[in-house]
């Protein structure tokens, strides 16, 4: 929608090192990706941004926007309030509804409707952004050795900050030569893990399950497979299409299934891409993560795959602990550095 209405979407995925400007705005149990977003505007390295939407996923969340708009306010502001009961028949009425007032504050804010052209033609550049990135992650499951986890998500976290034209262009050229160097030897002497959380942060945790002989061929992060896992309809209404989207998303700790409850979602994708262990990231002071990681922790293990729970925040404070307790977990599962 904010492409289509000519603007340039620019997500927020990494944040400030240095905390202590936001410290003195939110509490020390928020988490680390609210404060050091907020710690990244205050220090003026967002100042290009000329508006600001905040989804609302946890509580935290809910309160960033008034607080922004207090002490560092941008011309255009505004909450996606999500529905958290996606199961609910009254779900899909209430995302419409959201999606259109959203739709017309960016109408009102760029002075023109956004046309239906408008939006399928974004639609469908971004579901052929999706696309390559999914062949990318399939391309890095069957064969790890022709690049490494951190230079995939380094690229999915990439195209969350670049214009998506250009992100598609240099994707189609980097798959050709990609696809040019498949062969069973880059196969070979990977163990493959899944990794689940709210975020991937920090990326030097892929560094050290790389070393230790491990790679990434599954996970349900914001800033990994839960970006790219769906495409968007073209053969309904634009905002319909949307809302199907979103409602049908993957299973996450802050919008979580009947249907499909994560900790069945998580197996069952541990078994699809035969991984050997979990490595479950829990965001310090996370919320959502605070209510499920446990089950998630103990369906994993019951179901017979070794699992492991890391604390992580922006910032990159704990790595030293970090890098041991997964070096101790791959020792534990047959790996070993490299």
């Amino acid at each position: 929608m904010l492409h289509a209405a000519g603007f340039f979407p620019y997500g927020i995925v990494g944040g400030s090192t240095n905390l202590e400007e936001a410290n003195a705005h939110l509490q020390a149990w928020a988490c680390s990706h609210s404060r050091s977003s907020l710690a990244r505007a205050l220090e003026g390295g967002l100042d290009f941004l000329d508006g600001l939407i905040i989804p609302h996923t946890c509580d935290t969340m809910r309160m960033l926007l008034d607080l922004w708009a207090q002490i560092h306010p941008l011309p255009y502001m505004e909450n996606f309030r999500l529905p958290r009961q996606v199961n609910r028949s009254s779900a899909r009425r209430y995302l419409l509804g959201e999606l259109t007032r959203i739709k017309e504050g960016l109408e009102e804010y760029r002075g023109a409707p956004i046309k239906n052209e408008e939006l399928i033609r974004s639609i469908e550049l971004y579901n052929q952004n999706r696309k390559m990135l999914r062949k990318l992650n399939n391309l890095h499951s069957r064969y790890p050795g022709l690049f490494s986890s951190r230079q995939l998500y380094t690229v999915i976290n990439a195209s969350m900050i670049m214009p998506r034209e250009e992100v598609n262009r240099l994707l189609q050229v980097s798959l050709e030569q990609l696809e040019e160097k498949e062969n069973k030897e880059a196969k070979n002497g990977h163990m493959p893990l899944l990794m689940s959380g709210t975020l991937l942060e920090p990326f030097e945790v892929l560094d050290y399950i790389e070393e230790f002989g491990g790679t990434v061929v599954a996970d349900d992060f914001q800033n990994g497979y839960r970006y790219i896992e769906a495409d968007v309809s073209t053969a309904e209404d634009p905002l319909e299409a949307l809302a199907e989207r979103q409602l049908n998303r993957i299973p996450s700790a802050a919008f979580d299934v009947e249907y499909n409850p994560r900790r069945h979602f998580l197996t069952g994708m541990a078994k699809e891409k035969k991984a050997t262990g979990a490595i479950l990231l829990h965001l310090t002071f996370c919320e959502p993560e605070n209510f499920d990681g446990y089950d998630n922790l103990k369906a994993m293990q019951a179901e017979g795959f070794p699992a492991i729970r890391i604390e992580s925040q922006f910032g990159g404070t704990g790595l030293g602990q970090a890098r041991t307790r997964i070096h101790a977990f791959m020792e534990m599962i047959g790996g070993g550095s490299r």
